[in-house]
């Protein structure tokens, strides 16, 4: 089975929450490893050599999250196998701007372990910081699971 890692750096639980969601939506076609930045290095998923990548993005302050951006640049640097396939999603609590997501983009498109970064990602707004998600998530997170099951084929 393919490898694929999902990685958050979740504050109050929601983006933890949601890679759960996406890690059960596909262990049955992959073999998946999900941890927190905190408690991971990016030589942990190196030595991996993980198939695929999966991200979950934070929006702070109007932007993605700095932590997350600064994790996967320093993947960059220790990773030698290049990733085959990454794609990425995010929560938050605004109205949602697509300007939002710029920074992660950005940064998943300079990166020289990635070979194709996913078109498609997915947003979940929260009711608050601290969630719940407003309804209607599960059904997208499910369709998500879905682009990502063809998109890592």
């Amino acid at each position: 089975m393919k490898k694929i890692w999902i990685i958050h750096n979740s504050l109050h639980g929601n983006s933890e929450k949601i890679s759960k969601q996406i890690a059960e939506g596909l262990k049955d076609s992959y073999d998946v490893s999900l941890d927190s930045i905190k408690n991971i290095s990016p030589e942990d998923i190196a030595k991996d050599e993980p198939y695929g990548l999966i991200v979950a993005v934070r929006i702070l302050a109007f932007a993605s999250d700095k932590e997350i951006r600064k994790f996967t640049n320093d993947l960059d640097k220790v990773i030698i196998k290049p990733i085959s396939k990454v794609a990425y999603f995010s929560t938050h609590a605004l109205g949602w701007k697509k300007f939002f997501i710029k920074g992660m983009k950005k940064t998943l498109g300079k990166i020289g372990c990635v070979k194709e970064v996913c078109p498609e990602y997915l947003e979940v707004k929260m009711q608050g910081a601290e969630g719940p998600a407003v309804e209607g998530a599960d059904a997208k997170i499910g369709e998500f699971i879905l682009t990502i099951k063809e998109f890592m084929k």
